[in-house]
């Protein structure tokens, strides 16, 4: 019997047996949706947090008190002990930057923001920052002007808003000139960032910018206190002899001996998205994991299925062997069967799994993928599966003596 008869004769069989197929091919669809469901949402995830940070581009990195990830309370712990990344430790790394970098510092929490008699929904970003924040973290100004070094050195009170506050707060006027109030200082308006969007179903345009030392001296003793450093290197090419300066410089101002590891963090896009990396995937194999023991329980659901139709057609096959079918054909029937039945059950948690990851993708902003290895690894699984818990069938079927199975009624 040729591949395409054994195929017919299986989606004949579910067919015939429309509840019991649908139970069988209901558990195998839920664990292959289970799988490729999550791994589309990890796939996607981890393309967004990516293209969020090449905006930065390969050529910046980060410096910090903490990582960008952390597990648990005793990593927490763990870094809370380093002393904090002062600002004045931050101005002497960018005067100390003799090979070309530009060096930003910055700093934020979030606060209530109020402005033309209206107020935020919820708390938002407040970061202090100085006049390189924008060109190293991607920040193009829409109206108005960014900081200048004058305004971080006499500690103006001056605002930038993103796009989504002056929505709320300024709707149908020029927000520039007026005052926004932060806690219980109050910020002229100077200028409006340029919309980036939404990533993560969470929006980028909800913040505020004020200088880095208007920030500490009205808030240094409400909030935390140690600042960030980001670093834009002239090229790629001289990325590890730049980091090289400021980290020595950083060392050496806070006096780690030689054979210490550093006091802070190095971030650059390729660490921090392979830490993303390593913690989405983790998520992901704990979702394999617990598809998989639903793949076994829908294993044996294919095995149940085709002990049954063995049963029903005892007959067939006496008649089948009887007319000169030797028993790998049969073996072979009946394995094409099973493994027919899981990749039906396969393909419908595959269009599904793909339709609810992208969904939820989309609907958290993030890029539309389809997992192929995954998905090309669920096929492989399910023909497993349909050999694994078929072959026993199979083989019972194939021992049928042809005289008995001719009698069988």
């Amino acid at each position: 019997m040729q591949i395409s008869e054994s195929v017919g004769l299986a989606i004949a069989s579910v067919k015939a047996n429309k509840l019991r197929s649908f139970l069988t091919l209901l558990s195998i669809s839920i664990g292959v949706f289970a799988i490729i469901g999550s791994t589309t949402v990890v796939d996607s995830f981890n393309t967004m947090f990516s293209d969020q940070l090449a905006q930065l581009g390969s050529n910046t990195f980060m410096i910090r008190k903490f990582p960008a990830m952390m597990m648990g309370a005793a990593q927490w712990r763990k870094y809370m002990k380093r002393k904090d990344i002062t600002y004045e430790q931050a101005v002497i790394v960018r005067e100390h930057a003799t090979m070309g970098q530009t060096v930003g510092t910055f700093i934020g929490d979030a606060q209530l923001v109020k402005g033309n008699g209206n107020t935020t929904d919820a708390p938002i970003g407040i970061t202090g920052c100085d006049e390189n924040y924008f060109l190293n973290n991607n920040f193009n100004i829409d109206g108005g002007r960014q900081f200048t070094s004058e305004d971080v050195l006499y500690k103006r009170d001056l605002a930038i808003l993103g796009s989504d506050v002056v929505t709320r707060l300024f709707a149908n006027m020029n927000p520039l000139g007026q005052s926004v109030s932060v806690g219980t200082k109050t910020y002229t308006v100077i200028g409006v960032c340029a919309a980036k969007g939404s990533a993560f179903g969470q929006s980028q345009d909800n913040f505020v910018l004020i200088p880095i030392t208007s920030y500490l001296k009205y808030y240094s003793n409400e909030w935390e206190t140690s600042v960030s450093i980001t670093v834009r290197t002239r090229s790629i090419a001289t990325m590890d002899d730049e980091t090289d300066q400021i980290v020595g410089s950083l060392r050496t101002m806070r006096k780690v001996q030689p054979w210490e590891d550093n006091d802070f963090e190095i971030m650059s896009n390729d660490s921090v998205t392979s830490a993303f990396e390593n913690l989405t995937q983790y998520i992901a194999y704990f979702a394999v994991g617990i598809s998989t023991i639903s793949l076994l329980a829908a294993g044996i659901g294919i095995m149940n299925i085709m002990l049954v139709s063995v049963k029903e057609r005892t007959r067939e096959i006496g008649i089948r062997k009887a007319t000169g079918a030797t028993r790998s054909n049969i073996l072979t029937q009946f394995l094409i069967e099973s493994v027919t039945l899981c990749q039906l059950g396969g393909a419908i948690g595959i269009v599904l799994g793909i339709a609810a990851g992208d969904g939820l993708a989309a609907y958290l902003g993030t890029s539309f993928v389809v997992p192929i290895t995954w998905v090309l690894l669920s096929v492989g699984i399910c023909t497993l599966i349909g050999v694994a818990f078929g072959v026993y069938p199979a083989w019972r079927a194939a021992l049928l003596d042809p005289i008995d199975a001719l009698r069988y009624e």
